[in-house]
């Protein structure tokens, strides 16, 4: 071996999960040893949404600016059926309150990527690409790992926590022995980036289907990405060429269209798995190395940014902290919280997705004859701003909350079915002192938001004062005279009281690094 690196956390895998964690490590100071086993970015990316729970992630990174200008606002959807448009909604033309970003992005991940390496680079840490993880040992106090450089030397990492982000064929996950419970779907599917000559919107997200099958449809800020099933064909048929997608456009697309200029075809296969623990002792794993599922409502990527950002912050927790008992449930609360985020996300988008791309007859029977209906149905209920915003809150990632985690203090029953932010949940992101709330929040402290006069906040945490909140305010944080919420790293809430006496007797403050 050539050398030996010491460091707080190894971290397999630089694509967007793991770059989020490391950008969030970097903020709380910890060390990290960042590598990838490609040789260097590849231009071509699955990855395509950026959600509104994403872009609040990558603005608190520094990397929101830079990707609002490369991307391409999504305003809703248009759906066809049987070459007829059946649904057209611009879901997100009434604002969000408490989430400063009103549309999500269509970019592509290769961009997403890039944008978080400057962030990165900012920070004065880079990603070591061509090196691999080779095996690794977990001791109590940390892990030995080998890896293998560019050159093919190898050399040992000494740290205290590995981290998986890896992707479906994780060597972390593999190598731990962690189950990968699933199935892959039976059918194949076409991905074609190319140019799209038309005149309609840019700014939705299309989707085409009929008895035989669907096509959906991503317009980019420069390019547009179709993505069809396969028709069935066998995994080993010959590579997929621009006359099929032209054959599968004529069939399906009610416009007038023309194919040029791809950059990029190909044949894949799409499985639905999900890894049986997220953390075990000293190892963790993040993104597709902990689930993979259907691209249907493009939360995959959101997904595992959301993962590496409930991590980040606790690992820059538990190893500044003292007691040793406290530092393993904060890692442990990761795999509790972001399971079952995943295990239902899995079930929603497996049923879902085998409805609009399934070869059965029922499926076949449903987008024949049951999806104009549908579609019909569901334009008229979109109607209702309670519904259309119930919908778009949960596509954003904007409603995932934590509210079983053992780091979320009680919540009285009477205060159950009020509107404001229950232990657990996201906090609006509200102005505070001409500032946005989540830019304020401090990576190793809890934040203390006091609203209203009469409060103090213990030395342990960080102190935001709301002196005269608004009435959107006293709205959004369900408050009359006052109240004071302690907010965790990553933005959600961890308790709420009338006072800081009252919140004391919470005994969650015990579980910052202090």
């Amino acid at each position: 071996m050539t050398e030996s690196v010491q460091t707080d956390v190894l971290i397999v895998g630089a694509g967007p999960s793991g770059l989020t964690l490391a950008c969030s490590l970097a903020r709380a100071g910890v060390s990290f040893h960042l590598i990838d086993r490609i040789a260097g970015r590849s231009p071509h990316s699955r990855a395509l949404v950026i959600h509104l729970r994403s872009r609040e992630i990558l603005d608190q990174l520094g990397a929101a600016s830079e990707l609002a200008e490369a991307g391409n606002d999504v305003a809703g959807v248009r759906a066809h059926a049987a070459r007829k448009k059946r649904l057209e909604l611009d879901l997100f033309e009434d604002k969000l309150e408490g989430c400063r970003f009103e549309r999500p992005l269509f970019v592509e991940q290769d961009r997403t990527e890039r944008a978080l390496d400057r962030c990165l680079a900012g920070m004065g840490f880079a990603a070591r690409f061509g090196h691999e993880l080779v095996e690794f040992e977990e001791r109590a106090d940390g892990v030995r790992a080998v890896c293998r450089d560019d050159g093919g030397r190898t050399y040992a990492v000494e740290c205290r926590y590995l981290v998986g982000c890896d992707g479906a064929h994780s060597t972390v996950r593999r190598q731990k022995d962690i189950p990968f419970q699933g199935a892959k779907y039976a059918q194949d599917f076409l991905l074609a980036d190319l140019d799209l000559d038309w005149t309609e919107r840019r700014d939705l997200f299309f989707a085409f289907l009929d008895r035989k099958g669907f096509m959906a449809m991503f317009p980019m800020r420069d390019r547009t990405r179709l993505v069809t099933a396969g028709g069935g064909q066998r995994a080993d048929s010959s590579e997929p060429t621009l006359e099929d997608f032209e054959r599968v456009v004529a069939r399906l697309m009610p416009y007038d269209t023309r194919l040029s200029n791809p950059t990029w075809i190909t044949r894949f296969r799409l499985h639905h798995r999900i890894a049986r623990r997220f953390a075990a002792g000293r190892v963790c794993l993040v993104g597709d190395a902990a689930h993979i599922h259907s691209p249907f409502g493009g939360q995959g990527m959101n997904t595992g940014i959301g993962d590496a950002w409930n991590l980040g912050w606790k690992l820059a927790w538990a190893l500044r902290c003292p007691d040793a008992r406290r530092a393993a449930d904060l890692v442990e609360s990761y795999h509790e919280e972001r399971f079952p985020i995943a295990r239902q996300l899995i079930r929603t988008t497996d049923r879902a997705f085998n409805l609009v791309s399934g070869s059965s007859w029922f499926a076949q029977i449903a987008r024949g004859l049951l999806a104009p209906l549908g579609l019909r149905v569901l334009s008229l209920l979109a109607r209702l701003p309670s519904l259309r915003r119930f919908a778009v809150v949960r596509v954003s990632q904007l409603a995932i909350h934590y509210r079983r985690s053992r780091l979320s203090g009680p919540h009285p029953i009477w205060k159950r079915f009020h509107r404001g932010p229950r232990p657990g949940d996201r906090m609006p992101d509200i102005l505070v002192d001409g500032r946005w709330l989540h830019q304020s929040l401090d990576p190793l402290r809890p934040t203390l938001l006091i609203a209203g006069p009469g409060a103090t906040a213990p030395g342990r945490c960080l102190p935001l004062s709301l002196r005269e909140p608004t009435d959107e305010d006293r709205r959004l944080l369900d408050i009359r005279d006052g109240g004071v919420f302690l907010i965790r790293p990553d933005g959600h809430l961890a308790a709420r009281a009338a006072s800081s006496a009252d919140l004391a007797r919470s005994n969650l403050l015990p579980y910052s690094p202090d």
